[in-house]
């Protein structure tokens, strides 16, 4: 699939990323998928989780079916096409620790796609200096640009609009992920 991005000021810009970066997200991205892995595996054991499952099925983010895509693959589908850097990826997984501590939503099969794009999008608004139009995003998501739109909506007063990470919350998840890379290699 061969997809043209645009700025924001609507300039096209290659879609191509260095190896060194393609190896650093590389490590970090499969860390998520077992990270998202090991919630999911959860969330199925626990006594709520189809009621929950129930009363989340009318929220925006919430899918009729399960994607065919693996959340690793859909990972790495994002990283191909935004260039997203390290720290947007680990302000994402604290939106999306956010999400759940604050409106106790859970992270389903229906629903963990559309959550892990929205945060992530969210978070490279919030964090990076270069984004691309909107149409770009709802390409690479896979989602109507009105989906897109109501679920970042829906999202963010979630989170009660708590899109600004201090240092200490951002090291803390830095770390988490940093000494799970290192057991691995051990």
């Amino acid at each position: 699939m061969t997809m043209s991005q645009k700025s924001v000021c609507g300039e096209s810009t290659d879609l191509n990323s260095s190896e060194e970066t393609k190896h650093v997200n590389e490590s970090l991205l499969k860390k998520l998928n077992d990270i998202f892995l090991m919630i999911l595996e959860h969330n199925k054991t626990s006594n709520e989780y189809e009621e929950k499952l129930l009363s989340q099925k009318n929220m925006s983010f919430s899918s009729n079916h399960i994607p065919k895509i693996s959340i690793k693959n859909y990972l790495k589908r994002i990283l191909n096409y935004t260039e997203v850097e390290e720290s947007t990826l680990i302000i994402a997984l604290i939106y999306i620790d956010t999400l759940n501590q604050l409106s106790k939503v859970i992270l389903t099969p229906y629903n963990i796609h559309r959550l892990i794009f929205i945060a992530i999008f969210i978070a490279i608004k919030y964090n990076e200096d270069i984004t691309f139009n909107f149409d770009y995003y709802a390409q690479v998501s896979g989602m109507s640009i009105k989906e897109l739109q109501l679920i970042e909506i829906e999202f963010i007063y979630l989170i009660k609009f708590r899109l600004y990470i201090d240092k200490e919350q951002y090291d803390s998840y830095k770390s988490y992920i940093d000494e799970a890379d290192s057991d691995e290699e051990e």
